[in-house]
């Protein structure tokens, strides 16, 4: 069995798929963070933080993205954007994944301009 996070990100890049998204990239890495999933639709560069969680006992996933972590994410996204000369629209969403365990079954959540 895959770990929790890592199959967090294959539901996530499903669910952004059926719902029209083009995945541009995963785990892209800059020298100033990294972000789980870059995506395009509707004339629009996504920023996609995965959150995975297989119990809810500190809360839903998308409060792990603190402030800090968004200033983190939009630093990335700005080198990410300088480095494939691009100027359109970029959006910050979070996808909320969910486990149970007892039905080994996954849950996903789109939080799309979360911050």
């Amino acid at each position: 069995m895959m770990p929790l996070g890592e199959a967090g990100e294959e539901v996530a890049v499903k669910l952004l798929t059926a719902q029209g998204f083009r995945i541009l990239q995963r785990n892209y890495i800059s020298p100033v963070g990294e972000i789980d999933i870059v995506a395009a639709r509707n004339h629009a560069v996504h920023f996609i933080e995965v959150k995975t969680r297989s119990n809810l006992a500190y809360g839903t996933p998308a409060l792990a993205v603190t402030v800090a972590k968004q200033d983190r994410l939009r630093r990335v996204a700005t080198y990410y954007m300088a480095g494939h000369s691009y100027r359109g629209d970029a959006q910050f969403g979070v996808v909320e994944v969910v486990y149970n365990p007892y039905v080994k079954r996954y849950t996903a959540k789109l939080i799309p301009e979360a911050f």
